[in-house]
């Protein structure tokens, strides 16, 4: 399986809602005791990713408790580790003789095979959110042998582990079908998690070379995604909000098969399609469009528009609209009532 898959609360019954939650958790490796300490009713929402080997979870809680003790330990036997990221709200592991409390944007991890209790306490009004990795034991002591000893103990201003949580939202908002693209994104997690951890220098080398690489190209796409309306946006910008040099930049997005400047221009005309399409910015001229799209110079606009969608922006806007007022003119609805 590849595709992002959602559990919710609110799928199921409101008066059984919790006991089936909590009877779901109980269930498969990694299994915990989940005890509801909101006042709130439950809630609970869980994004499931499987990238191969390990799986990534995006979830969102209510006020709860999570324990796995010996017991549950016993029983499914499974001493993968566990990664936290913590994205809102403030979450509380205790294990051993420890005890670790993030606040806002951080992250911990800790073994399954290990007891422990994590408490999600969420702002008022809100619920906590985080992102989750199960990693199978012998895959991350491949690639960091310390991990064991280090992945409760990291911190928040970390490169990696901002780029990492950027990758992992990225997969789940445009989850692929093929498996084995899976396969290779769960990969570069794992080469994240193991710059995090303490990898060995083959991994090491590795991780710099593939997952990093792929975590900024993501990063880089979803900066321009986000920036592309902005007229003087350039290379400099982009490199210098990415803290990486303009040349990795470059060398970056020719993986994508375009340059820079071919991406920037495809974000803003597909944008600017979608703006004359829309009956809610009708009232909107095109040089009105184009500037809201990026663009500053009205005539090159006019030539990509063409080139990319074979008419001009005045032609493809009137015959999108024309459409639309024939499906909602009084003969057409006469007709539907026919």
């Amino acid at each position: 399986m590849g595709s992002l898959l959602v559990f919710s609360s609110h799928q199921l019954p409101e008066r059984d809602r919790f006991d089936l939650w909590r009877e779901t958790a109980s269930v498969g490796p990694g299994a915990v005791d989940v005890a509801h300490v909101d006042r709130r009713p439950f809630f609970g929402r869980v994004e499931w990713l499987p990238l191969g080997k390990i799986d990534a979870y995006r979830v969102s809680f209510s006020a709860a408790t999570f324990t796995r003790s010996r017991r549950w330990i016993e029983w499914d036997g499974f001493d993968g580790f566990c990664f936290h990221i913590n994205l809102n709200g403030r979450s509380e592991t205790s294990r051993h003789r420890s005890r670790t409390v993030l606040d806002g944007f951080s992250a911990t991890g800790h073994s399954y095979g290990q007891p422990f209790e994590a408490a999600l306490v969420p702002a008022p009004g809100r619920y906590c959110e985080s992102l989750n990795l199960v990693i199978p034991r012998e895959e991350m002591l491949h690639k960091a042998p310390h991990a064991e000893r280090c992945i409760g103990t990291l911190h928040a201003d970390q490169p990696p582990l901002r780029l990492l949580s950027q990758y992992l939202i990225m997969l789940g908002n445009t989850p692929a079908e093929d498996s084995q693209l899976n396969q290779l994104a769960g990969n570069h997690v794992l080469d994240l998690l193991a710059l995090l951890l303490g990898p060995t220098l083959d991994a090491e080398h590795e991780a710099k070379l593939h997952g990093l690489r792929a975590a900024r190209l993501a990063a880089l796409k979803r900066y321009l995604h986000d920036h592309h309306h902005h007229p003087k946006l350039s290379v400099t910008m982009a490199a210098r909000a990415l803290n990486i040099s303009e040349r990795y930049l470059h060398d970056l997005i020719a993986e994508t098969g375009e340059s820079f400047t071919e991406m920037v221009n495809r974000l803003r005309l597909e944008r600017a399609r979608r703006l004359l399409c829309d009956p809610k910015h009708r009232h909107l001229r095109i040089g009105e469009v184009a500037f809201t799209s990026g663009f500053n110079d009205l005539s090159y606009f006019n030539r990509l528009f063409r080139r990319r969608f074979g008419e001009t922006p005045g032609t493809f806007k009137a015959e999108a609209h024309r459409g639309r007022d024939a499906l909602h003119s009084p003969d057409a609805m006469e007709t539907g009532h026919d």
